[in-house]
């Protein structure tokens, strides 16, 4: 029997790594999720309270579970603050692993980066390769590959993988990504057309399914090699204005598009097209979801959100 520990259950992506863990556990495996709060979770996941600031309250909450497996999804990002950002995705990854090594055994521990860490890249230079120098340009960037290289240079007993996450995409997109907000704004019900705020559409992204990232990063728990970074991604890229483009379609709305081409931010990523070679030699996890079908549950999801309750008697 092993003990799977989940930290940001109630995050988009930890989300989706909980409910996939819930379909897919061993029978007689025990899932736990460490958190703040509460999370919706799968039937027979167990819940305990921690926060990842907290050195002591962690490390005795880790040595309570004491997990064989560990998948690290908790995190900040934009737009929260700078220092916050550093406090939990640097800081709260110290103090979580190092909560783990003061077990003394080994735990396979996959740690969610981010392609934030690798900062813009010449075309030249594409696709992505995992050993690829890193100039991230936010302080979410940074804070993330801080995590990613303190993990793996001093690993201790624990078995550390990481899965270089690319461009989230799929239901659920939170409005503080540009197809969740393109999404929202489209499911918005208003008598005239729908009025999208758009910054720079021609910069190209490579978009990877929430549910196929959450995938990858359970694969990586039981097939990765310890001390490896993974990219997990498409490995294809496109273009903000083909999605904007589908989802407008998808909704049948007529559309102002507030397009401001000038909102360009500094060191802001051209193109983010990754390679997915190592992950494939390595794991038999491939990409599964087309870019459309994430659009257009991403769509569904929106508009579902925002749809008028029904009138009760």
């Amino acid at each position: 029997m092993a003990t799977w520990l989940i930290t940001g259950a109630n995050g988009w992506l930890g989300g989706r790594v909980l409910d996939a863990l819930g379909r897919t556990v061993a029978d007689g495996d025990r899932i736990v999720v460490l958190g703040r709060t509460r999370p919706r979770a799968p039937r027979g996941a167990l819940f305990v309270s921690a926060d990842l600031l907290d050195p002591e309250g962690l490390g005795e909450a880790v040595k309570d579970v004491a997990p064989d497996y560990v998948v690290h999804a908790a995190g900040r990002t934009p737009p929260a603050a700078d220092a916050e950002v550093y406090d939990v995705n640097f800081w709260g990854t110290d103090r979580l692993l190092n909560a783990l090594r003061s077990l003394g055994k080994p735990i396979r521990v996959v740690l969610a980066g981010s392609a934030a860490e690798v900062g813009p890249v010449a075309a030249a230079d594409l696709p992505i390769t995992e050993d690829h120098p890193c100039r991230p340009t936010t302080a979410y960037g940074r804070g993330k590959l801080m995590a990613t290289a303190s993990a793996l240079a001093r690993r201790g007993p624990l078995e550390i993988v990481v899965g270089r996450v690319f461009n989230l995409i799929g239901p659920g997109m939170p409005e503080s990504l540009a197809f969740g907000r393109f999404a929202a704004h489209l499911a918005e019900p208003s008598a005239g057309p729908a009025r999208v705020p758009a910054g720079r559409l021609d910069a190209r992204r490579d978009f990877v399914d929430v549910r196929d990232a959450a995938a990858a990063l359970l694969t990586l728990a039981t097939q990765a090699k310890p001390g490896r970074l993974y990219n997990v991604a498409s490995g294809e890229s496109r273009s903000i204005r083909e999605g904007l483009d589908r989802l407008i379609a998808l909704s049948g709305r007529a559309v102002v598009v507030a397009a401001d081409p000038t909102a360009v931010r500094r060191g802001e990523v051209d193109d983010s097209r990754a390679s997915v070679a190592r992950i494939a030699a390595e794991t038999d996890w491939r990409p599964t979801t087309p870019f459309e079908r994430s659009l257009r549950d991403l769509w569904e999801s929106a508009a579902a959100d925002r749809a008028p309750l029904p009138l009760t008697a």
